[in-house]
């Protein structure tokens, strides 16, 4: 009898570069066939039409990266008026203003706040919340930096949601890798509210120009460069002379 155990496996055939392109499964860096997934407009044309699935993709991680706090409400408000369930904040920078989520339109019963201040308890919070698929789940960082491999499990649980998972970041972390399907940078600029999309999963991202969103004309006045304006137009005003009103006495009847 033969000895099975002696004869070599068989060498597959080498194949060619050209026969290596026309493979179903092979990603080439912009093609858009695995990038198929549920979203939610975004709310904003311009923005959409930026995004692969015209709109914030659910069931994976979406990292926002910036410097305090940038226009998070302005950003997401429109998604989350369009997601049902739940909308749960993990460690907001400040107390969340229940008045401007009423005049948004936003159900104050749909919504929870969860402090965490210690990084294993966020990671926990965020695994938990994601794998509920509960509408949308907004956290911000610690200020303990996240590992690479902490954001992984963080975007696994993502992707045994349904909702929204979206990661607030410091600026800085945009030079660490991260395996966020969707990362964008935010800042507030004198023109509007500037987004950076730097990496979108399944797709060479080459956007160097940033989407402007126009901000709300109630913002206009709390910009630091027209309070320095404003000031600036009043010395100018100070400055000039003023005329003296001439008081008329009033006359009676002859």
């Amino acid at each position: 009898m033969m000895n099975m155990t002696n004869i070599p496996p068989e060498t597959p055939a080498p194949a060619s570069l050209e026969q290596l392109l026309l493979r179903d499964d092979m990603w080439m860096g912009h093609s858009r066939r695995f990038t198929a997934r549920a979203a939610v407009g975004t709310g904003y044309g311009e923005l959409d039409l930026g995004l692969l699935n015209r709109g914030w993709p659910l069931s994976c991680l979406v990292e926002v990266c910036q410097q305090g706090m940038q226009g998070e409400w302005q950003l997401f408000t429109p998604a989350l008026l369009a997601t049902p369930g739940l909308v749960a904040l993990l460690n907001p920078p400040a107390i969340p203003f229940s008045q401007a989520f009423i005049q948004a339109g936003i159900d104050l019963e749909r919504m929870i706040v969860l402090s965490a201040a210690e990084k294993n308890h966020f990671i926990a919070c965020f695994i938990e919340l994601s794998r509920a698929s509960i509408g949308a789940v907004l956290a911000w960082q610690p200020a303990e930096a996240l590992t690479y491999t902490e954001l992984r499990k963080c975007q696994l649980a993502a992707a045994e949601g349904t909702g929204l998972a979206i990661l607030f970041r410091p600026a800085s972390a945009q030079q660490q890798s991260s395996p966020a399907a969707l990362r964008l940078y935010s800042r507030i600029a004198p023109t509007g509210l500037e987004i950076t999309v730097f990496k979108q999963k399944g797709h060479l991202q080459t956007q160097t120009k940033p989407i402007v969103l126009a901000l709300p004309e109630q913002w206009a006045p709390a910009l630091p460069y027209h309070a320095l304006n404003q000031q600036s137009a009043r010395l100018k005003q100070d400055a000039k002379p003023r005329r003296l009103a001439r008081v008329i006495p009033l006359r009676g009847k002859p």
